[in-house]
């Protein structure tokens, strides 16, 4: 098998993933200007990337999308870098992200959304097929049944009218004229009797179209045997009837009437034994005559069909059909659970695990799809979330400066020995307005104690080079 087409898809998938990472970068170097002075071109360039992902990029992983925006945002905050503009950075990458992979993830649930449902027309029209070969399966058995009806029932009893016109045939007292009549009419019954295995033939390929034929009893097939000359000994429970399901009755009926129809035409002459036995829970059928060296074929291996419905018959019942032949007799063996009834459930089939299996492949791949583009924005808000209440506590304890230690500075002190004495962040939203820088002036704001909700007093350093040009404070409001 050729290597090709897998080695485009490698090469295609190695372009995808380049392009993706290409596009996730500059979003993420763009978002450094997403929350300052410049938002629009930054979100111009992060719409472009989203849409490039969608376009040439729909197979690259959103981990590594959200990865390389992150990446790229805090790297872009690196000139200058404080821990505002880190926070700044992770906070806009993360925005980003989100606008990078938020359509991404929703087109993917809608793509494979449109996949399950594609994937469930296929699984059904597999399943009608699966079903209709079912059916087939049935249909057969059912033929098969029918077939086995037909020749145990009505070829036996044409077998039987061929032996007892046979046998007039050899009546001496009969005029020569007669006597060929009645020799023809048994080459009429026997052609007949052929004309109707092939019918069973044909039936078993063909829809059934009529009912079956109610079945004798076996004692009824014995004294039909007997009515037709056939030498038959039986051995019958007499409560037979009440004891076994009609199914299993139909079926010993069925056999007695295949094993004198077996004898009649391969042991002529040769009596024929039947014996019947029942137990609490099964029945068993013997049926034993001699062997006839002249007869002909083994009817355990001749082309009729009753051995094969006696087969078919058994199994369906849940029972076993056993053929035995030695030099000098042949037995065939019939045992049955007494209360069987036909069991033809469909078995489930490779064909209909595989759907089953098909199906819950599918159905897991559009829930992950529907999830991830639930759980993946509301991560990456979450995170932005977390980012930015983890620089608020973070921001809001390091940027407290004590009145005590606002008193030591005075103006004109050198800047040097001022700053180490410095809280190591500033106050988030500084009050500038109130206290603004003057020209050449860089100020600093503390707040002199920890607050979350309520702004205290302000303490403000303004340097002017190396000096300390003034101290302020700006009182709580």
């Amino acid at each position: 098998m050729s290597t090709e087409p897998k080695r485009d898809r490698t090469g295609n998938a190695r372009i995808s993933a380049l392009i993706g990472v290409i596009a996730s970068l500059s979003a993420g170097v763009a978002s450094r200007w997403l929350l300052v002075d410049s938002p629009v071109p930054a979100l111009m360039i992060i719409v472009v990337s989203s849409t490039v992902l969608l376009a040439a990029a729909r197979r690259v992983p959103l981990p590594l999308v959200v990865a390389c925006t992150m990446v790229a945002a805090v790297v872009a905050q690196i000139p200058g870098f404080t821990a505002e503009s880190f926070a700044l950075g992770m906070i806009s990458g993360l925005l980003a992200a989100l606008c990078l992979s938020g359509p991404i993830a929703i087109a993917a649930m809608l793509r494979r959304q449109q996949a399950f449902r594609r994937r469930g027309w296929e699984l059904a029209a597999l399943e009608a097929r699966t079903r209709s070969s079912d059916i087939q399966a049935a249909l057969q058995r059912e033929r098969l049944s029918l077939t086995a009806e037909m020749h145990d029932g009505v070829g036996h009893r044409l077998t039987l009218i061929a032996v007892r016109l046979g046998q007039l045939s050899l009546n001496p007292a009969l005029a020569p004229a007669d006597r060929a009549a009645v020799e023809e009419l048994r080459q009429a019954s026997a052609e007949a009797a052929e004309e109707l295995g092939l019918a069973v033939r044909l039936l078993s390929y063909a829809d059934p179209a009529a009912a079956r034929p109610a079945a004798p009893t076996p004692a009824d097939a014995v004294e039909a045997a007997r009515a037709a000359g056939i030498r038959v000994t039986a051995d019958l429970p007499g409560d037979l009837q009440e004891h076994v399901s009609p199914e299993v009755r139909t079926a010993l009926s069925r056999f007695v009437q295949e094993a004198l129809t077996n004898a009649a035409k391969h042991a002529p002459g040769e009596t024929v034994g039947i014996v019947i036995r029942r137990s609490d829970s099964t029945v068993v059928a013997e049926a034993r005559n001699r062997s006839c060296a002249s007869a002909g074929d083994d009817p355990s291996s001749s082309g009729g069909f009753g051995l094969v419905g006696l087969r078919h018959r058994a199994s369906v019942l849940g029972g076993t059909l056993d053929v035995d032949r030695s030099t000098d007799s042949f037995t065939l063996t019939l045992s049955l659970p007494s209360s069987a009834r036909p069991s033809t459930p469909l078995p489930e089939t490779m064909e209909e695990s595989r759907i089953l299996a098909a199906e819950s492949v599918a159905a897991e791949d559009s829930a992950q799809a529907r999830r991830t583009a639930i759980l993946l924005p509301a991560a990456i808000l979450g995170g932005v979330l977390l980012v930015a209440t983890g620089y608020l506590v973070v921001t809001t304890f390091f940027s407290v400066m004590p009145s005590a230690a606002f008193a030591e500075i005075e103006q004109g002190d050198d800047r040097s020995s001022v700053e180490p004495a410095l809280p190591r962040l500033e106050l988030l939203d500084a009050p500038r307005d109130r206290f603004p820088a003057r020209s050449g002036e860089e100020c600093r704001y503390y707040e002199s104690e920890v607050s979350f909700f309520e702004r205290r007093d302000v303490h403000v350093i303004c340097f002017d080079g190396e000096r300390v040009a003034r101290t302020g404070t700006v009182p709580a409001p």
